[in-house]
């Protein structure tokens, strides 16, 4: 009987230890469920989030997109204008264009959701590796549309502008289209006539590089453009499969 002992003990301890890692297995398994519990509901969160700003921006740009084309349809009914024959033209329809063409472009997409995922990692959630890329690239994206309205905004304050104030009158384009066009009026001025600015080569050579400007800036609007169609698709299927 006293040998029969330490087998039983041995038998004892070792159905306790495999008693405790059992138990250690199954805390460590629900452990692991809740935390992608969790994972899964802050994923979709996060998704919805983006899908929203994200949905948000795409018809930003697409306003942008089309303010971008009436500008350089301004752009190129200004340049077909041109020439010695300046005083043929109508007077309204100079205004009315330059007006358009001195505005400068700019672009306000909100990126406060995806700038939050970005600098606090969460993005990594994401199971999707093909949405979590795309995603990635959009701040290079965007950074080359600022970079490019900088160019743009460089070239006509330094030059466009200057060569505008020149010959033109400001305050007579503003007193008809801006919209402080009430209080602005006419200028003070007398036999102010802005048509003479399609007589002058340097002015026209401006417009022109200016619109060759604007058509790139809607190339990169267009890529950004893509790229929003795709995400909001892709985050719209992320949510759906959760």
């Amino acid at each position: 009987m006293e040998k029969n002992k330490p087998g039983k003990y041995l038998k004892y301890a070792i159905g306790e230890i495999v008693l405790v890692v059992i138990g250690i297995l199954i805390a460590l398994q629900i452990n692991n469920w809740n935390t992608e519990r969790i994972q899964s509901i802050e994923s979709r969160q996060l998704s919805k989030r983006l899908l929203q700003e994200t949905n948000q921006n795409i018809e930003i740009l697409k306003r942008d997109v089309e303010n971008q084309n009436q500008r350089l349809n301004a752009l190129l009914h200004f340049l077909k204008m041109t020439g010695i024959n300046y005083k043929e033209k109508s007077t309204e329809k100079t205004d009315s264009l330059l007006y358009r063409i001195i505005s400068s472009p700019r672009f306000l997409l909100n990126t406060s959701v995806l700038d939050e995922a970005l600098s606090t990692g969460s993005l990594g959630i994401i199971k999707s590796d093909s949405l979590r890329n795309l995603i990635y690239e959009l701040p290079s994206v965007i950074t080359k549309i600022k970079d490019h309205i900088g160019y743009i905004d460089n070239h006509d304050n330094f030059y466009l502008f200057k060569r505008f104030y020149e010959i033109a009158s400001l305050r007579e384009i503003d007193g008809k289209y801006s919209p402080y066009a009430i209080k602005l009026d006419s200028s003070n001025f007398s036999n102010i006539d802005n048509r003479i600015i399609l007589n002058d080569m340097q002015f026209e050579s401006l417009v022109d590089n200016k619109y060759f400007l604007i058509s790139t800036l809607l190339e990169h609007y267009m890529v950004t453009q893509t790229k929003l169609n795709q995400i909001s698709d892709m985050l719209s299927k992320e949510i759906k499969n959760k």
